[in-house]
């Protein structure tokens, strides 16, 4: 199942007791992305 950040906090203590395992990936959505060559501005 996937989450938003606000849902997947507001559900993770019941979901912590029948997941096998939570990935949370909130800080993917701050992570300056990967730079190419050229991508230069």
């Amino acid at each position: 199942m996937l989450f938003c950040a606000h849902h997947g906090r507001k559900f993770e203590p019941e979901l912590k007791k029948i997941a096998v395992e939570i990935q949370d990936e909130t800080d993917r959505l701050t992570d300056a992305p990967a730079r190419t060559v050229g991508d230069e501005h």
